[in-house]
């Protein structure tokens, strides 16, 4: 079953200190995740969010990206699209295996439906994303493919 995620100024309150701790549940990872696109407060630094091995994929696409050039990715993988304004904002019940969970995230982005499968990982001690399926439209993608035909 799907939950509609309800922001109130005391959930606010309660995810932005949150960045910066583990995550206990997949649930509190994608909410904490979510909140800067619907309040435009954005973390300096996504890192804690990801595992290492996606952190790892940003960084190599980072160190082989020309200066001044654009990277593997031209748009925002999480949002699919380059801009945003998020509502409706569903997060599915994790499916898990071991320190593994798929997730489901649904939402309009300006009125458009927008589905992404998150594969999440429980390490160290904490949810993070791993990896992102997007099949909205005519352009389906995974993150870490988008990254690997980069590097070829």
């Amino acid at each position: 079953m799907r939950r509609l995620l309800a922001l109130s100024g005391l959930f606010l309150a309660l995810v932005a200190p949150a960045a910066a701790q583990p995550f206990d549940t997949p649930e509190a990872l994608l909410e904490a995740f979510y909140a800067p696109y619907l309040t435009d407060d954005f973390p300096e630094n996504e890192e804690s969010f990801r595992s290492a091995a996606l952190n790892a994929l940003y960084e190599a696409d980072a160190e082989s990206t020309p200066e001044g050039e654009m990277g593997a990715l031209d748009f925002d993988p999480y949002i699919d699209g380059q801009d945003y304004q998020i509502a409706n904002l569903e997060i599915g019940e994790p499916v898990y295996g071991g320190d593994t969970a798929t997730v489901v995230v649904s939402f309009t982005n300006f009125d458009e439906p927008v589905e992404i499968t998150y594969d999440l990982v429980n390490e160290n001690g904490g949810w993070v994303i791993d990896d992102l399926e997007g099949q909205n439209g005519e352009f389906a993608y995974r993150l870490s493919e988008i990254f690997a035909a980069a590097q070829e």
